[in-house]
């Protein structure tokens, strides 16, 4: 195996990690979310996570594809305590994931491996719906307050 393909593995195993982490804190919150009767957040919070187990499937294919073996380490999931916790803390996740998933593309395309570039390209497209959406959340939580914001994500889908 040459240093490129090397490094890049490096830089999926890393990726991973994060991923994983990330996954187990968004759901986390739904259930929690869920849990407090907001169900329609809860819904809504399903469907902006339910492509990370496959985008993690897809960074796992690409990295054995390339020979490597899986290195990866997790990080601590940061639970909310409270809504206003919740949305804050799954949107620094998301803030997070864009500049590294630019990097990490970067750093693919550096080491001559196209591939792999183009993949965290498209997962960086998805994230950004992700991004988008938790911002304005993020946003409608903090102009409305928890109590309007919350009677408006109880039972109906946003």
């Amino acid at each position: 195996m040459d240093d490129n393909a090397t490094a890049v593995i490096d830089k999926l195993n890393e990726l991973i990690g994060a991923y994983w982490t990330g996954t187990a804190q968004h759901l986390a919150h739904v259930e929690q979310v869920r849990a407090w009767g907001l169900t329609g957040l809860a819904t809504q919070m399903e469907l902006h996570v339910a492509d990370e187990p496959v985008t993690i499937r897809t960074l796992s294919a690409r990295l054995l594809d390339l020979g490597g073996t899986f290195q990866v380490s997790l990080g601590m999931p940061n639970i909310g305590a409270s809504l206003g916790d919740v949305l804050r803390n799954d949107l620094t996740v998301q803030l997070t994931a864009r500049p590294a998933l630019n990097a990490a593309a970067e750093f693919a395309a550096a080491h001559h491996d196209a591939t792999t570039r183009i993949l965290l390209e498209q997962v960086l497209a998805d994230e950004e719906a992700h991004l988008n959406w938790l911002q304005t959340e993020v946003d409608l939580y903090e102009r409305l307050g928890e109590p309007l914001y919350m009677s408006k994500r109880m039972d109906t889908v946003p």
